[in-house]
């Protein structure tokens, strides 16, 4: 017999103004299989269990890229896998971009003076053809410089 786990049920149906009453009850595991997530300090969770990448409304309108990425001004997300990562994301994720909207600069890059959050305009390149990151969506970029555009609020 498989061990049993706390489990939500919803125990109404809501209507538009009245949210779900959810509770948690004890149900039958159905597999063992833990996720951990690990979430950048300036990312919140959406309900789906995925870190949210939103560029933050002040920033609005103000992140962007040049045609060939020579350049990208973006918000600064530290995430915690391979030894630490740092990702530009210069375009909302609804909007359609070659690349996601985000890449993944390069351990080459000093984030001396850089926090998360932060604004940032990098200039560099696009490196290893464009392919992915394995943790993330983004490429890896080469940055030559980066100039801080806007601080975060602590």
């Amino acid at each position: 017999m498989e061990p049993a786990v706390p489990r939500p049920v919803v125990v109404n149906t809501p209507t538009p103004a009245e949210p779900p009453v959810v509770q948690s009850q004890l149900m039958p595991a159905t597999h063992s299989t833990t996720t951990v997530t690990t979430v950048p300090l300036g990312a919140e969770m959406t309900l789906a269990g995925r870190p949210n990448f939103d560029i933050k409304r002040a920033y609005e309108g103000r992140t962007g890229n040049a045609l060939d990425y020579s350049w990208v001004t973006g918000q600064l997300y530290h995430i915690h896998a391979d030894g630490g990562l740092w990702v530009v994301r210069y375009a909302p994720l609804d909007k359609e971009d070659r690349f996601g909207g985000s890449v993944v600069l390069s351990s080459t890059a000093s984030m001396a003076g850089c926090r998360e959050g932060d604004l940032v305009t990098v200039r560099g390149e696009v490196i290893d053809e464009g392919r992915a990151s394995k943790f993330l969506g983004g490429p890896a970029y080469r940055a030559s410089s980066i100039d801080l555009i806007a601080r975060t609020a602590d």
